[in-house]
């Protein structure tokens, strides 16, 4: 056990695998490869479509490496690998150089306001953002670098990986960021906008609350801090000083522990003291007069912090309320005081759309076993979702007015669709677009022949655009380097949208060809989304620095042409670069090893020495890690082997342990325990993935090796007992990023037959489970479990009581139940039962980091737990046992990003020979 904990501890960082791409998205027909100078190219087979994409995907990469090369001036060791991946739903990507340097590149491009609308192409944008991370992971000099060529790939010899997510983000944020032609972030309305509402909220974070991966609003704070952070260090003392600071960190052996030395060696101050004048330069650069009125008209009482999914049938707005706290529900929302009341269920939904009589469709975004995380479209019928489409990647949907049909929009091979489906579930194509042509947020007129949508064509901003339903190309209305986004028909054929004209992201109305200004006297119609007019209301989200407001103010009434920039369209031409025919994907080049790190650790009776290493594909389809260590006294080799490929695992354990029998003499008794686990997960899989069957095969061996002075042993020296087991779960679980638990249900029945391939074992084992967490108001939750088994008589039995993670929590081969307040093992038989209820809550929400340190706290959590359980035979019939008890845990962040919860717990055994009084302290990852 302490052999294993310790490995965790260690290794941590390197048992993160890549992300596999999905084994049923569109790669499912196979991959090819492509390759220039510096990468590979990996797409999928089945569209032709994709291997343009690799193409010009290659020659965006070899400019951003050419253009790049010159502030970092250290290129990769090898190729980085490009993955093309067509099965997430989102715009985003990522980058790692372990353990070797790859970039994931989802082809779904921006398609709304979120930050990420500045851009003239998205790929060249996202891989450049993406390879500013490769080139500053990749830097080392000195001691690292000397390092890497004898152990290799180890996360402790690449610097630049340890520092704070800030600064990693906010570097690849810059250098995405061109100010000339706009795009990038750091040139974005959007950000200024949020860094303004953070400077004027008074609430400006400080530098070890900006540091981490926070939860806190705004999401992915560190990007924007960290953005403004590095343009200030740049503007303040020039590029040179941050170059010589990257290349200065780059040679330390310990990297945590240099951050401010380095920076005071080039900046003369620590990073705190750089943070102070960052603050100062925020402040004087957004503070000035805050000019939003006051408050007088309806709104919601507190902050949503998200910008919510709404819609309107005219009458009223219909709004998905979710705060990260509490369980999302779609509400109805009337009356200049906001009044809402719950209609439906609001999880998943990205988009809704409603009719006049109140019939409402949602596009809502599932994340399926494979990893596809795809949207598909849902009708409400009597407060219940019902599908409408399968796989159709749905985008943002409406109604056709007379309510017999919808327009969707999908984009599919990262090309834009305009879709009909017709009530039959019939689709019809109505446009595809070319690449880099997008369409947005849509609206449909009141007769139901005109669409009016945001549109982006390459190297323009997003504009509005109109088309005929039935046929037709798009028509551009603006013609602006403002961004243009969510149109919105009223029911007299009013077009109002949002646009950031002049910098700043506010309401307009669209007359006869021109923008108008729409001004209310008693709400702030700047900062301010997603609008809806019910009577004579308009309704909008407002930006604040603590999240997201519902509003709604009399009807304002348009006034004053807008005058902007006209836009000019910017070439997004990339040269050509010479690549290689296309091959088919080859797995091994990327699957060796490119790692391996020295292990040395004891025991009060033993010392360990041996190695660890790993590996994966490009693809993350395969996964393996090995863990190898000799133990002096026991003179064996202890060994830890995990393989993945999709939907199978494969491992193996083995492990010496020492048992000091006979005090007297010196000496050890050793105790090999050896298992073999084989898993093949989703056999069969329905309900959108929700239910599984599983199956798998667990094989263990424990013998006695070697016997110390004194000791006798009879009878046999091993035993062996394998199992064949089903497993069928259903999950139907969420969490929430603001209270500990979530909510939902999820169950198992788990049957294993241990006849098959055993000599001493025979019988089979049947375990039903199910658990519900149940959202309470606030950070707080409430779990209940029960769990039972039956072993028949042949079989072997279950051991019940004991500290969790005793219990073992894989599908197969459990056997050993904890339950606090009783020693490990206290009942033993061939039935068991065992109901846990467990109260959560979060005492305090911290976020915070100790400065620029690798060390922080995330929340203090208090947990209040009952257990009762007991395991019996027809023979032998105890007393149920019954435990009680309290943990504090406290989240700690370790490293910037790691969550690590450290528990203090006392548990109390109420009922149940054996009962006792248990204390434990620790790090513990289960619930």
């Amino acid at each position: 056990m302490f052999r294993r904990f310790f490995l965790f501890l260690l290794f941590f960082p390197l048992y993160i695998n890549a992300e596999p791409v999905a084994w049923d998205g569109p790669g499912a027909e196979g991959w090819l490869t492509r390759s220039s100078e510096h990468f590979d190219a990996h797409y999928p087979a089945s569209d032709p479509a994709y291997e343009t994409l690799a193409l010009h995907s290659l020659n965006i990469a070899e400019q951003a490496h050419s253009e790049l090369m010159p502030f970092f001036t250290t290129p990769p060791a090898a190729k980085t690998q490009l993955v093309l991946s067509d099965d997430q739903d989102i715009a985003n990507g990522w980058a790692t150089f372990f353990p070797f340097s790859q970039i994931r590149l989802y082809l779904t491009p921006p398609h709304d306001l979120n930050g990420l609308e500045n851009y003239d192409d998205w790929l060249a944008l996202l891989i450049r953002h993406e390879y500013v991370h490769i080139l500053h992971m990749e830097m080392g000099r000195g001691a690292p670098e000397r390092f890497r060529s004898v152990f290799g790939r180890v996360l402790f010899f690449f610097p630049h990986s340890l520092i704070s997510p800030m600064l990693i983000e906010g570097l690849a944020v810059y250098l995405e960021t061109d100010y000339e032609a706009g795009t990038g972030r750091l040139a974005s309305s959007w950000y200024e906008m949020q860094m303004r509402e953070e400077v004027r909220s008074g609430e400006f974070a400080s530098l070890g609350e900006a540091a981490i991966s926070s939860r806190e609003w705004p999401y992915g704070q560190y990007y924007l801090y960290g953005a403004f952070f590095i343009e200030y260090l740049i503007q303040t003392y020039g590029e040179e000083k941050l170059q010589m600071w990257l290349s200065l960190y780059s040679g330390e052996i310990v990297p945590y522990l240099m951050l401010n030395s380095s920076a005071r060696r080039v900046y003369g101050r620590d990073f705190e003291s750089l943070w102070a004048g960052f603050r100062i330069a925020m402040e004087q650069r957004f503070g000035g007069e805050d000019t939003a009125t006051a408050v007088t008209a309806g709104q919601l009482p507190a902050s949503t912090l998200r910008q919510q999914v709404s819609g309107s049938d005219g009458q009223a707005v219909y709004y998905v309320a979710r705060d990260d706290e509490d369980r999302p529900v779609l509400q109805r929302c009337t009356g200049v005081d906001v009044e809402c009341a719950d209609i439906a269920d609001g999880r998943d939904i990205t988009s809704i759309d409603v009719t006049p009589d109140g019939r409402i469709i949602a596009v809502r975004a599932l994340t399926y076993a494979s990893g596809r995380y795809s949207a598909d479209l849902w009708l409400l019928e009597g407060g219940a979702w019902t599908p409408l489409t399968t796989d159709a990647r749905v985008a943002d949907a409406r109604w056709l007015p007379d309510g017999s049909g919808f327009l969707y929009t999908s984009f599919r091979a990262g090309f834009s669709h305009l879709l009909l489906l017709s009530p039959d579930g019939s689709e019809t194509l109505l446009w595809r677009g070319n690449y880099g042509e997008y369409v947005g947020a849509f609206d449909i007129n009141n007769d139901g022949t005109q669409i009016i949508a945001a549109y982006k064509t390459p190297g323009r901003s997003w504009e509005l655009a109109s088309k005929d339903v039935s046929n037709s190309d798009w028509t551009l209305l603006t013609d602006s380097s403002a961004n243009e986004a969510q149109p919105r028909f009223t029911t007299d054929d009013r077009l109002l949208f949002v646009a950031d004209y002049a910098g700043k992201f506010g309401m307009y109305e669209w007359q006869d060809g021109s923008a108008l200004s729409l001004a209310s006297d008693d709400v702030d119609v700047t900062k301010s989304f997603d609008p809806w007019i019910t009577g004579d209301r308009l309704w909008l989200q407002e930006y604040t620095a603590g999240g997201y407001l519902l509003k709604n103010t009399s009807l304002p009434l348009a006034h004053g042409q807008v005058e902007y920039q006209t836009a000019a369209t910017r070439s997004v031409d990339v040269e050509r670069v010479e690549a290689s025919a296309p091959e088919a994907y080859e797995p091994w080049s990327t699957l060796r090893p490119h790692y391996w790190l020295p292990v040395f650790y004891g025991t009060e009776d033993t010392r360990y020495v041996g190695l660890s290493t790993g590996g994966t594909d490009a693809l993350g389809r395969h996964n393996y890690q090995v863990d190898l260590a000799y133990g002096t006294e026991q003179k064996a080799f202890d060994m830890t082997l995990v393989y993945q490929y999709q939907r199978w695992l494969l491992g193996y354990d083995v492990e010496n342990e020492l048992y000091d029998f006979n005090d007297t003499v010196p000496g050890f008794t050793v105790i090999k325990d050896q298992q073999w686990r084989l898993q093949r997960n989703w056999l069969v899989q329905a309900m959108r993935d929700r239910l599984g069957l599983h199956s798998g095969l667990v094989s263990r061996r424990i013998s006695i090796d070697s016997v110390e002075p004194g000791v006798v042993i009879s009878g046999e020296r091993a035993a062996e007992r394998h199992s064949i087991g089903l497993a069928l779960t259903f999950n139907d679980q969420r969490g929430l990023m603001h209270s500990p638990g979530g909510f939902g249900p999820g169950a198992e029945l788990v049957a294993e037959d241990f006849s098959l391939l055993n000599d001493d074992f025979s019988g089979v084992h049947v375990q039903p489970g199910f658990n519900y967490m149940f959202d309470l108001p606030g950070r707080h939750s409430l779990m209940f479990s029960l769990n039972t088994g039956f072993a028949s008589e042949e079989a072997p039995g279950w051991q019940l009581g004991g500290l969790p993670p005793q219990e073992d929590y894989a599908l197969f081969g459990r056997e050993q139940l904890s339950l606090r307040g009783f020693d490990s093992g206290n009942q033993f038989g061939r039935y068991y039962d065992r109901e846990r209820l467990v109260y959560a809550a979060q005492l305090s929400s911290i976020n915070d980091n100790w400065g620029i340190w690798p060390l922080g706290l995330d929340d203090l959590e208090l947990r209040v737990f009952l257990e009762r359980g007991r395991a019996w035979t027809e023979s032998d019939d105890p007393e149920a046992m019954v435990g009680t008890g309290v943990e504090l845990r406290l989240n700690s962040i370790v490293g910037y990003r790691a969550l690590v919860p450290v528990v203090l717990g006392v548990a109390q055994g109420l009922q149940g020979i054996g009962s006792e009084t248990q204390g434990y302290f620790g790090i513990q990852a289960a619930f």
